[in-house]
């Protein structure tokens, strides 16, 4: 049996939900719980894809470049020197490339998702937390040059 929300309460929660995932709010409220879970994920892939200057890229591609161990394009932590930063930026491009294999892909590629309205709605929650934390990455100029050079580089091959 699914777990049902009255009005009320799916409006209170979606208060303190990060804005970017408004999108889901009415098509949550209407019933249209795989639609809103897909389109407050792929809301936070296109913005990634937008703050790390990377539109041509997608999925976990993307996040695994945005967010690489390596020579990352978004950072928390610019100089990533503790473990605990290392951590935090690893852990976050995992839980970046889980939504986007687990969530979105499955949500966009299945006809038809058996999720109630409390997974749906935690889902949203996961979500609108990617959506807090991403608010506080940086752009790392270096990688955006690197990445730059690198592709005009390729062309002159």
């Amino acid at each position: 049996m699914a777990a049902d929300l009255t009005e009320s309460a799916q409006i209170t929660r979606f208060e303190g939900f990060h804005p970017e995932v408004a999108i889901a709010r009415e098509l949550f409220a209407g019933g249209h719980l795989q639609e809103a879970v897909r389109k407050a994920a792929e809301r936070f892939i296109n913005r990634v894809a937008q703050e790390a200057e990377r539109e041509d890229l997608h999925g976990a591609s993307l996040m695994n470049h945005a967010f690489s161990a390596e020579q990352p394009v978004l950072v928390f932590s610019e100089s990533r020197l503790t473990p605990t930063e290392q951590s935090f930026h690893n852990g976050f491009r995992f839980l970046a490339v889980g939504l986007t294999e687990a969530i979105r892909n499955v949500y966009t590629h299945e006809d038809k998702v058996d999720v109630d309205e409390i997974e749906a709605l935690e889902w949203i929650g996961f979500i609108s937390a990617m959506h807090r934390r991403l608010d506080r990455a940086e752009q790392v100029a270096d990688s955006l040059e690197s990445v730059t050079h690198s592709e005009g580089d390729r062309e002159t091959d």
